[in-house]
């Protein structure tokens, strides 16, 4: 059996350069920070705080791990394209990842399971198909 049965006839992704990469995290950090004064300022006013989790970190955690996966093999042009183009099942994919996050002990597989995920998400909405060889 192969050592990488998904997607085994296409090429690996690229590692980002490590200048991208920080800038990268800078700028998502501001958006975490933004998007979560928001969160934080409205619980109290609407008292919707588990849906407004939810929701924040849906969009949050898709958008984010969503353009980790992309970024490995588009630039940050058609990244921006797709999650435009693809926005509601990022989301989805999003409030997923967000449900695995509220669960204690398994919220710490949330890298793993999260990057798995989006990598299988940015190929299906590429066109790309998993290539499993035993």
């Amino acid at each position: 059996m192969s050592k990488a049965p998904h997607y085994a006839h296409e090429p690996h992704g690229r590692d980002l350069p490590m200048m991208d990469a920080i800038l990268y995290t800078i700028q998502f950090l501001g958006v975490v920070i933004l998007v979560n004064l928001v969160v934080l300022i409205l619980i109290p006013f609407l008292g919707l705080g588990i849906p407004l989790f939810f929701v924040a970190n849906g969009y949050l955690l898709g958008r984010e791990y969503f353009e980790q996966a992309a970024l490995r093999f588009r630039t940050k042009a058609e990244v921006k394209e797709l999650r435009a183009r693809h926005g509601a099942k990022i989301f989805m994919s999003g409030l997923l990842i967000a449900g695995f996050v509220a669960v204690p002990l398994l919220n710490l597989l949330t890298p793993l399971f999260a990057t798995a995920l989006m990598v299988h998400v940015h190929k299906r909405v590429t066109g790309s198909r998993p290539m499993i060889t035993e």
